[in-house]
């Protein structure tokens, strides 16, 4: 509900509308646990991100060079019926929580030490891993 909310605000928005929770709630279930309102509509996008040595950040005199201190990946069963609990992604903790080791951010303390983050979001169930 979040993201369509947003989505009302921006006029280049894929499919902006409004919606309820009872529109969520009824919604035709598409694997369960999630409903079609769960999970995103097909989008193609892209990113880029430049990496650099510290050396050529010096040689290109970059102004404001953000630093990668941390990274991590995971992957956990494939089969969702393995999983303990199936509307969890537990590869998302296990690789957050070795992007913050690696970083030395104490995961006990996260939420004081990360100004921001963006989450995957394509399924309303990721927010909640």
């Amino acid at each position: 509900m979040k993201n369509h909310g947003n989505a009302i605000l921006n006029p280049k928005a894929q499919s902006p509308m409004k919606i309820s929770l009872d529109d969520v709630l009824f919604s035709r279930i598409i694997c369960h646990p999630f409903k079609l309102l769960d999970c995103c509509l097909y989008s193609e996008a892209s990113a880029a991100l430049i990496l650099a040595s510290e050396d050529k950040v010096k040689e290109l005199k970059v102004e404001n060079p953000i630093w990668i201190t941390g990274v991590g990946a995971a992957n956990t069963d494939c089969f969702i019926g393995n999983r303990e609990d199936m509307g969890r992604l537990y590869s998302n903790i296990y690789a957050a929580k070795g992007a913050y080791k690696m970083a030395g951010l104490d995961y006990s303390k996260i939420k004081k030490q990360i100004d921001l983050a963006e989450l995957h979001d394509a399924f309303s169930g990721h927010y909640l891993s």
